[in-house]
């Protein structure tokens, strides 16, 4: 069978495949185009075990939010060059996941198992992987992804780029302005700060020793009298509290209020028992991005 150049052209507008490679496909399969979509995979597989090897350093942090802000999900994903993180294609597949594991609650967190999840348009979500990798040409793969669902509200940021985005759930919080802004300003300050914990109680006793420790060591070599030297420790301590602890820290918006005292304004506000449950930070490339 004679193979047209607009057979070849449909094909390419099918799979995103090359010339070449569609018109050779089409040969092989005697101009049946399903045949020749099959191939194209198969050969599709090829290229992706190729680059197994590869560093897959670069990406997105896509997330997605339910009309009720009661289920929300940051997915990573990850590709070799920012050329690739910023084309369509790959910017849909990364938002298209996010919208499927929070709107479906699948998988619990488990990568391969979200590799085998049906995907829209295709068999599964291996396969349009590695049909994207055969027209793309770089390895692509999911390297984290995480999901929340509550009984209050959950407020997201994502920092343009989308190389940071954050996850806030509050607790005791009704869907209203005032808690969507309180989440939402929540998110974009723990984007920027970075919180190790989200409270001093979450900080081990050893941890908190061994800081005591070192502003303790200080205070001795200033020179400070031995008798005040505790109430210069734990004056310190204050500070390192405010700066490692997400309720203590000065709220980036307005540094006069720390993010706890912006809770318990809003919380009067709204007559809401309001509080932070949980969040999560993700920025690409690290490996791990909870907040308790």
């Amino acid at each position: 069978m004679a193979i047209t150049a607009d057979m070849v052209k449909k094909l390419r507008d099918q799979t995103g495949a090359g010339m070449m490679d569609c018109k050779k496909a089409l040969t092989e399969t005697n101009g049946d185009y399903e045949k020749a979509i099959t191939l194209l995979r198969e050969k599709g597989i090829a290229v992706a075990a190729k680059r197994e090897a590869r560093s897959a350093s670069e990406g997105l942090i896509a997330s997605y939010i339910s009309e009720d802000s009661k289920a929300a999900c940051l997915l990573e994903t990850n590709c070799e060059t920012s050329f690739v993180a910023k084309t369509s294609d790959f910017v849909e597949l990364a938002k298209n996941l996010a919208k499927h594991v929070a709107q479906s609650g699948c998988c619990v967190d488990d990568v391969e198992k979200l590799m085998d999840e049906p995907y829209p348009g295709g068999p599964t979500v291996r396969d349009r992987f590695t049909e994207l990798m055969g027209k793309i040409g770089e390895k692509l793969a999911i390297t984290r992804f995480v999901r929340l669902a509550t009984d209050g509200i959950i407020g997201f940021y994502v920092h343009p780029g989308d190389q940071i985005a954050v996850l806030v759930e509050l607790s005791g919080a009704c869907v209203s302005d005032d808690t969507k802004n309180l989440a939402k300003d929540i998110a974009m300050h723990i984007s920027w700060s970075r919180p190790d914990y989200m409270r001093r109680e979450n900080i081990s006793a050893e941890a908190i020793e061994n800081e005591k420790s070192v502003h303790r060591q200080w205070a001795i070599k200033e020179g400070k009298p031995e008798k005040i030297i505790e109430r210069i420790v734990e004056g310190r301590m204050k500070d390192f509290y405010s700066r490692v602890c997400l309720v203590e820290q000065p709220f980036i918006k307005d540094e006069d209020q720390t993010i706890g005292d912006l809770i318990k304004a809003v919380a009067k506000k709204t007559g809401e028992d309001i509080d932070i449950a949980s969040y999560v930070r993700y920025r690409v490339g690290e490996t791990s991005g909870d907040g308790e």
